[in-house]
């Protein structure tokens, strides 16, 4: 039997690709290790500050209007434990109704598409990792800017239809196809290329225009730097008086 060193060669290759990380996906990891952390802390604070009201109310009710039985105590504090418990299992934000999108569920939609594409990145094709890298890219880029904008403004919704329907959309319709179908067809992995590579433009655009305001603001800043000290009319630099010589008459 023959020693194939070519296929070894070729299967420890994808080995390596498929699970070497490059920096846009290793700085979504931390990210999302970030938000994890964050995303505890409030939860442990808000069991804290449950436990610690619902506590007092009975040790207050106890004092104050009428003594407890032992069982009813008991009772109380297994209430005040389980409240406690299961406050932690609550998220932390609260959905908008009726349609709306509230600024927290705003500020919070790059995050949850990052974590869900860190999720799906493993199961996709090797070729798409250069596309998945911009978007992973983009995606950190909005996180601390999109909060900023109206929740209702054109930007906004294009935001949420982006990443909570057309990007999970493109890929849980790759991931229905059977992978038979996938690796005999490489026309399939093409289209999810591209349609990855769409969905890094319009993050691109979308970064342009969340960004639009901050960079107005920063041209804005330097123009008037540039005015107020490299100006023909501008005022003396601490000192320039005194170097300057003066027309007065003696």
């Amino acid at each position: 039997m023959g020693f194939d060193f070519v296929g070894m060669l070729r299967q420890a290759d994808e080995y390596l690709r498929r699970h070497s990380k490059s920096k846009a996906v290793r700085a979504a990891e931390k990210r999302r290790a970030e938000r994890q952390s964050r995303e505890a802390e409030q939860r442990l604070k808000r069991a804290a500050w449950l436990g610690g009201a619902s506590g007092a109310a009975v040790v207050g009710y106890g004092a104050l209007v009428a003594p407890l039985a032992l069982p009813l105590l008991a009772a109380a504090g297994g209430g005040v434990f389980l409240l406690t418990a299961g406050s932690l299992f609550f998220p932390s934000r609260r959905r908008g109704t009726d349609g709306d999108f509230s600024q927290a569920e705003l500020a919070a939609l790059p995050g949850e598409a990052e974590d869900w594409l860190l999720g799906r990145r493993d199961g996709l094709p090797l070729e798409c990792r250069p596309q998945l890298d911009r978007i992973f890219q983009r995606l950190g880029d909005l996180q601390p800017h999109l909060a900023a904008l109206a929740p209702h403004s054109s930007a906004s919704w294009e935001a949420r239809r982006l990443l909570g329907e057309h990007l999970p959309g493109l890929i849980l319709a790759y991931e229905a196809i059977p992978g038979s179908a996938r690796e005999e067809d490489p026309e399939v992995r093409s289209r999810l290329r591209a349609g990855l590579e769409t969905v890094a433009d319009a993050l691109d655009e979308l970064c342009r225009e969340v960004c639009r305001t901050p960079l107005m603001t920063f041209e804005t800043q330097g123009r008037f730097i540039e005015s107020r000290y490299r100006g023909e009319d501008a005022r003396l630099l601490p000192g320039e008086d005194q170097k300057r010589p003066s027309n007065r008459p003696k």
